[in-house]
């Protein structure tokens, strides 16, 4: 069966899993029936953005279903087959990909700017008539990253690359002659994986001290506030606003708001971009027209280089999203019944509360010795309270009770599973993985070359037996021999 895994970014920037489904075949029907099981399950919650390689299939089914969230093409599937659209021979074509790639991968651009550079780059390359660039360009929006730079954390995933490292984690543990308890079974293993991935750098969170050897305020305010792989990335930002940017000019203050202009440098301080930076200074706010802080979620280095120009120590609220903090997650995330998916009746949410509202607490209080010893005294007179009005423990604790509680399942009921018929899905083809003409190319490029005797070339695809020159006499000669 088709295994399809919904899966994200996490707060400290590692693959989670929302949710997977196992598909008889890969139609817009079964596409449609899947998603919109997802989103039921999610409360009718939809994704901001969804992002899946060219299947017309699902392309469909992500329209009809997800009509609030921004589909997105994966751009790594699209820029790999410029070798085999363009000409077979991937070394003839490393300036016109290298060239392509910078264009379409800049994120400081905006639209009309890449429309003019693409523009210009297909008439100096002559290219304006292939079909397979046309097209790519004719649906622009749906991968080039610049028309997507207003979408809010669009950078978190542009390519597919996430969905195909969850594949490969699913993969590890199982394989295609498992039996569907097989793989449940193995699917629970890999899902454990990444509880326990998460739960360890929740730990290391609040833990672990970073590394501050700059020992700057503002970056001793933001390891309070992120998690710890966040806040190495919020770090190096501070410190290339240090180091790597400095303000060129600046305007006099108008109703409050500083302009300045931001030169970004490179690693031999050469002058590469200049970013316009408004600051307002009765509520600190900043707004960067590299637009940093809405593809990523966390402010720019040019937005640091005017906080520290204007000596502010502490990153604003309005940009401390609940997204990158430490305590986003509820205690409850990893409880046994939330691994079962089985919190949603009344029983289970009450009983959730209770244990984040003495979470929440302890986590106030910590270091407060006084304050918790009398937490832990009010918690134990409401013990003794529930003791004497419940004096026996009820028989619904036994351990077989609380298995079919978890499982909302009763204890008695029986289960029969027929196994799915045989599935052949799309590409499956036979046991040989079909070599596209850019993969056959790389691969030719590592051979030894070697001089062929009839067109006198280095070549490695070819010799003086088969030799374009030897085909073309031959037909000359063949054609000859007709003709007389």
């Amino acid at each position: 069966m088709i295994f399809v895994p919904f899966t994200g970014v996490d707060h400290h920037k590692k693959c989670v899993t929302f949710g997977a489904g196992l598909l008889y075949d890969e139609t817009i029907g079964s596409y449609t029936w899947l998603l919109t099981t997802f989103l039921k399950a999610h409360n009718n919650k939809q994704p901001t953005l969804v992002l899946t390689d060219q299947d017309a299939a699902m392309k469909q089914a992500v329209s009809g279903v997800f009509n609030k969230s921004i589909h997105r093409l994966c751009m790594w599937h699209i820029v790999r087959k410029i070798p085999a659209k363009i000409a077979g021979d991937v070394l003839e074509n490393i300036d016109l990909r290298a060239a392509i790639h910078k264009l379409v991968w800049n994120l400081f651009i905006t639209p009309e700017e890449f429309e003019e550079r693409w523009n210009l780059l297909m008439e100096g390359l002559h290219l304006k008539e292939n079909n397979w660039l046309n097209e790519m360009y004719e649906i622009r929006d749906q991968w080039v990253p610049c028309y997507f730079r207003d979408v809010h954390m669009c950078c978190l995933m542009k390519t597919t690359s996430r969905c195909e490292s969850s594949n490969s984690l699913f993969k590890t543990n199982s394989s295609g002659t498992n039996t569907l308890v097989q793989f449940l079974m193995c699917f629970d293993t890999t899902i454990d994986g990444q509880r326990y991935t998460q739960r360890r750098l929740e730990f290391e969170s609040n833990t672990i001290a970073p590394s501050m050897p700059k020992n700057v305020p503002i970056e001793r305010h933001a390891s309070e506030l992120y998690t710890h792989t966040l806040f190495l990335e919020v770090q190096k930002e501070i410190y290339r606003g240090m180091t790597f940017c400095y303000i060129a000019s600046k305007t006099p203050e108008l109703d409050g708001v500083k302009i300045y202009t931001i030169v970004h440098t490179n690693r031999q301080y050469k002058d590469i971009n200049e970013f316009e930076v408004s600051f307002d200074t009765r509520d600190r706010s900043v707004s960067c027209s590299c637009m940093g802080y809405t593809r990523l979620g966390y402010l720019c280095r040019h937005a640091f280089c005017v906080y520290r120009y204007n000596q502010v120590d502490e990153i604003p609220v309005q940009y401390q999203p609940g997204r990158w903090k430490r305590d986003i997650l509820p205690r409850r995330v990893f409880s046994m019944s939330n691994r079962y998916s089985a919190d949603t009746d009344a029983e289970s949410v009450i009983q959730n509360e209770i244990f984040d509202l003495v979470i929440e607490c302890t986590d106030r209080l910590r270091r407060n010795i006084g304050k918790l010893s009398e937490l832990s005294g009010e918690i134990k007179e409401i013990r003794n309270r529930v003791f004497r009005e419940v004096p026996t423990e009820p028989a619904c604790n036994k351990t077989s009770a609380v298995i079919s509680d978890l499982l909302k399942q009763p204890e008695d009921m029986e289960v029969s599973i027929n196994p799915p018929q045989g599935i052949r899905n799309k590409g499956c083809g036979t046991n040989h993985r079909l070599i596209g003409p850019g993969e056959k190319a790389v691969v030719n490029s590592a051979k030894t070359t070697r001089l062929c005797g009839k067109c006198k070339k280095y070549v490695n695809d070819h010799d003086s037996r088969n030799c374009e020159k030897v085909r073309a006499a031959k037909e000359a000669a063949a054609a000859a021999g007709k003709s007389c």
